[in-house]
């Protein structure tokens, strides 16, 4: 009797464990979609598709045909996504446009709203939407190629480059444009907001603008500090160092440790991180020299010098 009590616990235990491995349920679950709401009829070319996160979901599929998807004589856009909002650029017609929930087992219905993009050319409501370099973008190049989605109403698109803030800046080009991209050369470093309008004779867009960081200048090399030249420390170590306060883009230090005193091999931490110290755990059957240096790397790739070498030993 006690042994098939066991049984069926161990059985039971195995069960509860499985439940971790099962996606949940979506089937009767519903997309409730937020914007732009059914049947709006509008002359923006510029939306935001968007919808309520689905509890349990993994992905969404987005689709959106021309006229509906009853009659559908285009299919305009199919794809599936993680996040639950999505811009995309259309032209004057009649559209439907539906998102269903996913995950590995199951999936929702789809959810359907209607609408018309309206054949007038006012672009006044529209949103120029630029596709590179992307927002926060940091690069050491001179040369640059700026490109964005195209407004089917527009003749032609004004691109601005504001060094600093973009209605107080400092101008740095303006370049217009019937394509939808453009080669500019910054000679300067510095934080530029760019932005581009599309225009036609009757009426101007609203400016689609982006940050971008112009970095050439290399980190300073940073300072360690623990543990020090020829330390004796038990196998669970935290290393830490500083680094020079440093204006540009975004800074990431990368920690080497190794048995090797050139890097060349045996590493046992190679890793990135933001942070200033690291804790790492060695495993040694007995003493064990250890050497370490850091290297700063800014986002857009300028490197510093590596830091001096450090030797300690790890004591089993």
């Amino acid at each position: 009797m006690n042994r098939i009590f066991y049984i069926l616990m161990a059985m039971l235990l195995v069960f509860a464990a499985c439940d971790d491995f099962f996606d949940e349920e979506l089937e009767g679950k519903t997309v409730e979609l937020v914007g732009p709401v059914d049947n709006l009829e509008t002359s923006g070319t510029s939306f935001t598709f968007w919808w309520n996160t689905v509890d349990g979901a993994t992905k969404y599929n987005l689709q959106i045909v021309s006229p509906t998807f009853e009659q559908m004589e285009e299919l305009v856009l199919d794809t599936n996504l993680i996040e639950t909002q999505y811009e995309y650029q259309l032209y004057p017609g009649i559209f439907q446009w539906r998102v269903k929930a996913m995950n590995g087992s199951s999936e929702t219905e789809y959810t359907t709203y209607s609408l018309t993009v309206d054949s007038t050319l006012d672009l006044s409501t529209s949103t120029v939407i630029l596709n590179n370099p992307e927002d926060n973008y940091a690069t050491s190049e001179t040369s640059l190629e700026f490109s964005w989605e195209t407004i089917s109403l527009a003749d032609d698109y004004e691109l601005r480059l504001m060094l600093g803030d973009w209605e107080t800046g400092s101008l740095k080009a303006k370049e217009e444009t019937t394509e939808n991209s453009i080669t500019i050369d910054i000679t300067s470093e510095g934080t530029y907001i760019w932005g581009v309008r599309a225009s036609n004779i009757y009426s101007v867009s609203k400016y689609g603008t982006n940050t971008l960081i112009v970095d050439r200048t290399d980190p300073q090399r940073p300072t360690l500090d623990s543990p020090a030249q020829g330390e004796e420390t038990s196998t669970n170590v935290t290393f830490s160092w500083t680094r020079p306060d440093e204006s540009g883009s975004t800074i990431t230090d990368s920690l080497y440790v190794s048995t090797d005193s050139t890097f060349v091999a045996n590493h046992e931490v190679a890793i990135k991180r933001t942070e200033t110290s690291y804790s790492k755990t060695f495993n040694v059957t007995s003493s064990q020299k250890y050497y370490w240096r850091v290297r700063s790397i800014d986002a857009a790739g300028n490197k510093s010098d590596y830091s001096v070498t450090r030797r300690f030993t790890v004591i089993k």
